[in-house]
C-alpha cells in the first residue's frame, strides 16, 4: 500500500472510531438499564456524599412482570422501603411513621442509580474510558456520561461485563470531581428470591401512616413549568403530606430522561416581597423563592444554575371561568 493510501486509510480509522467507542458505551448503558429493571438481585453498597457514608442493602425481584424490591438502611436510623408492584411504603423509625405512596414505573427504590432514557445522547455525551480489574467482579467497563451543557451533572459508571449491573457510580459535577459515590461490596445475581426477604425488619407499632393523595390528571395540574432549561420538561406529579401542611402540597418531577428535580409548592400566606434562597444538601442543590402567594422549592443533583431556572419558570395555571 502507497503511503498516502495508508495514511487515508489510517485517517478513515480515526474519523470512525469515536463514533464506534461511542455505540458500544451506549449499548453497555442500555444493558445496565435493563439488568437493574429485570434480573433478580441483591447486593451491599457504601453511599458516599459531602464526608457522608451510608451502608445500604437491596433486594430486587421481579416475578411474573411484578417487581419486589427492599433497600435498607444498615446503620443509624434503620429506615426501610418496601416495593410491592407500584405501591412503596418506607418506614421511618426515628419518627414512628409510614409513608404509603405510589411510585413511577419503572423508577427503583435505588434512585441513586442513574436511569438512562432513550434519548440521553441529545444532552450527553457517553463514552468508554477505561477497563478496571480492581472492583468488585474484577472485570468492569469504565462509562464516562458527560453534560453537553452548564445545566446538567455528569456520571462515571464501573459496570461489570458478566452481569451488566453497576458495581460502582460517581455523580460528578460541573469540574468533573465526584460528589457522590456509590460502590459495591457484594452483589450477586439470583434465580429467585423468597418472600421473606421483602419483610420489613422494623417494627412498625404504633407508627403513624399517611398515604400519599392520589396523582393529578396531566390537564388538572395547579402549576406548570412555563420556562425550563433546555432538554427539561414535567415528567410526573402527586400530591405530598408535609406535617404542618394544611393540605396536600402539589410535588412536580421535571427531568430530561436522567438528571430530575423536583418541585414543592406550599402557600405562603406572608404578605411580603418575594424572598429567594439558595442551598445545598450533600450532592442535591435547592432552590427556594415566593410565586403569587406560594413558597416554590426546587431541589435535585443538578447545578445550582438548574433548580433556579426551573423554580423562577413555574406559573400557575389559568383556568377559563367554570372549569
Amino acid at each position: 500500500m502507497s503511503g498516502a493510501r495508508f495514511a487515508a486509510v489510517l485517517i478513515a480509522l480515526v474519523a470512525v472510531s469515536p463514533a464506534l467507542a461511542d455505540e458500544s458505551a451506549r449499548l453497555l448503558l442500555t444493558r445496565m438499564s435493563q439488568a437493574l429493571a429485570a434480573r433478580n438481585y441483591s447486593g451491599e453498597f457504601l453511599h458516599s456524599t459531602s464526608g457522608h457514608q451510608e451502608r445500604l442493602r437491596i433486594v430486587h425481584r421481579v416475578r411474573g412482570g411484578r417487581v419486589s424490591e427492599r433497600l435498607q438502611a444498615l446503620e443509624r436510623n434503620g429506615r426501610e422501603m418496601v416495593r410491592d408492584g407500584d405501591e412503596v411504603v418506607c418506614y421511618l423509625p426515628d419518627r414512628k411513621l409510614a409513608l404509603i405512596e405510589r411510585r413511577v414505573a419503572g423508577k427503583p427504590l435505588l434512585g441513586t442509580l442513574p436511569q438512562f432514557g432513550p434519548d440521553v445522547e441529545r444532552w450527553y455525551d457517553v463514552e468508554i474510558v477505561g477497563h478496571d480489574k480492581q472492583v468488585l467482579g474484577g472485570n468492569a467497563r469504565i462509562v464516562a456520561v458527560r453534560p453537553r451543557d452548564q445545566y446538567r451533572f455528569g456520571y462515571r459508571l464501573w459496570i461489570d461485563e458478566r452481569t451488566h449491573l453497576p458495581v460502582r457510580t460517581e455523580l460528578c459535577d460541573e469540574s468533573g470531581r465526584a460528589i457522590e459515590r456509590v460502590e459495591f461490596s457484594a452483589l450477586e445475581i439470583r434465580a429467585d428470591i423468597p418472600d421473606a426477604e421483602f419483610e420489613p425488619v422494623v417494627d412498625a407499632s404504633g407508627f403513624r401512616w399517611v398515604r400519599q393523595a392520589p396523582a393529578p390528571a396531566s390537564d388538572q395540574l395547579p402549576w406548570r413549568i412555563a420556562v425550563a432549561p433546555p432538554g427539561f420538561r414535567v415528567a410526573a406529579a402527586q400530591y405530598h403530606s408535609f406535617q404542618g401542611s394544611a393540605e396536600p402540597v402539589p410535588h412536580l418531577v421535571v427531568s430530561d430522561g436522567l438528571a430530575s428535580v423536583s418541585v414543592f409548592v406550599e402557600p405562603d400566606p406572608r404578605a411580603q416581597p418575594p424572598e429567594r434562597h439558595q442551598g445545598r444538601l450533600g450532592s442535591s442543590n435547592s432552590f427556594t423563592t415566593t410565586i403569587e402567594g406560594h413558597q416554590v422549592t426546587a431541589v435535585g443533583e443538578v447545578p445550582a444554575a438548574t433548580v433556579q431556572a426551573i423554580a423562577v419558570g413555574l406559573k400557575p395555571v389559568v383556568r377559563p371561568p367554570g372549569r
